[in-house]
């Protein structure tokens, strides 16, 4: 993505920082009163919703359609013109989760929602993208208050201001976003898709419907079962040398520090009490996280050593065992079905499983040879590669927006 048909404005006026080389002169301040109206949706009861669509009846807009994954979509019937919206409006949640912007979308909208009208001086997508912007959001959010539940009212909205140009650098603006926007969707659906392969890979290799052959063509030895505690030991050195380094358990980035993750320490001002991990130890983390339903187990790769609460299980594994692969086998969950058939159900103290370290380290694994996990290692790890030069793509291009945005809008 070029900005070379872009540059910076030096004098000192009321424009954008960064603007296209066609066009200059001063920008105008605008409240949202002057250019916009907007309406509040309607509140229908749930006994007057319907779950299937028919001929005479609406989609119905509420702050569930907006929540990725939701599944959940309901119809209402006879709504008046006023809470109509069809894909050319914008509309935005005005509580809840105030200031999430929509378009696109025709249906009949809910109390939660402002649908915004805006007259020819306004562009759409340039709107849009004002609405979006990280300045705008902490503006919308301020006006909205500190309540639990944020509300923002029709008098405070029309209060908001907006810096605009010409209409058609306006339409200028917002198509280079929008080029943008595209490059992001791109990525992030090609992301999705090495994720949803990998997923079918592993799902087929650790069924064994997929084998790998040796160097001579012929299918390695069938997979055997085997106790954690048969190729692994339990890590159980305490923290003699005061290692400041504590860590935690982070789905995406594994084992990392908390100072790190959540910039401070949420640990005990003493630790030398805790386990001292060493490059390539694992842990378990018995407490249950989106998408570990029964604790997460990560290894430790980010630093030479590290110390964790003895809440955690820390165990190392011999050198019959290839480390890549068995983090292929926990991030895949094979591990779920064992540790729930010895934690108690139920019996959970603070989100934590109740499961026992003998019985953790007595939960069966099911292995190859070290030859067939060390190509099933770099096989998915290969796949791995690519989900993370995609992802890293894709990051940069979200902060290259994200900066677009903070100089384009003043």
């Amino acid at each position: 993505m070029s900005t070379a048909n872009l540059h910076i404005e030096k004098k000192k006026m009321l424009a954008a920082k960064l603007r296209f080389t066609e066009f200059e002169g001063e920008w105008e301040n605008r409240a949202m009163r002057d250019f916009t109206k907007i309406n509040q949706g309607l509140q229908i009861p749930i006994s007057e919703r319907f779950y299937e669509k028919a001929d005479d009846n609406y989609f119905y807009i509420t702050n569930e359609f907006l929540r990725k994954g939701s599944e959940k979509s309901y119809f209402i019937k006879n709504p008046s013109e006023s809470v109509i919206c069809n894909e050319d409006d914008i509309l935005m949640t005005r509580t809840g989760n105030t200031g999430q912007v929509v378009t696109g979308v025709h249906g009949a909208f809910h109390n939660n929602f402002f649908k915004i009208k805006y007259d020819k001086t306004c562009d759409k997508w340039f709107l849009y993208y004002f609405l979006t912007s990280h300045k705008t959001q902490h503006t919308i959010l301020k006006l909205a208050g500190t309540s639990t539940i944020p509300d923002l009212n029709h008098g405070d909205f029309y209060k908001i201001t907006l810096n605009s140009p010409s209409v058609s650098e306006q339409q200028k603006i917002a198509s280079f976003l929008s080029a943008v926007d595209k490059k992001i969707q791109q990525l992030s659906r090609k992301k999705e898709l090495l994720e949803q392969y990998k997923k079918g890979v592993m799902q087929q290799l650790f069924s064994g419907k997929l084998r790998f052959k040796d160097e001579n063509g012929k299918v390695y030895p069938d997979w055997e079962e085997k106790k954690l505690g048969d190729v692994a030991s339990r890590v159980t050195r305490k923290n003699k040398e005061n290692n400041l380094n504590v860590l935690t358990i982070s789905a995406q980035l594994g084992l990392v520090s908390q100072l790190e993750y959540f910039n401070k320490s949420v640990s005990a001002k003493d630790v030398t009490n805790y386990y001292l991990l060493e490059r390539n130890d694992f842990a378990y983390n018995k407490s249950y996280s989106n998408g570990y339903p029964m604790g997460a187990i990560k290894r430790l790769k980010k630093y030479d050593k590290g110390v964790v609460s003895t809440l955690y299980i820390c165990f190392c594994f011999n050198e019959m065992v290839s480390l890549n692969f068995m983090e292929q086998y926990f991030e895949f969950g094979l591990h779920n079905k064992e540790i729930e058939k010895v934690a108690q159900e139920g019996a959970r103290n603070h989100g934590l499983l109740n499961i026992g370290v003998n019985d953790f380290l007595n939960i069966d694994l099911v292995m190859p040879s070290i030859e067939e996990q060390q190509k099933i290692a770099h096989f998915l790890s290969g796949i791995d590669g690519k989900i993370e030069q995609v992802n890293g793509e894709l990051v940069k291009t979200q902060e290259f927006k994200k900066g677009l945005l903070q100089q384009l809008f003043v």
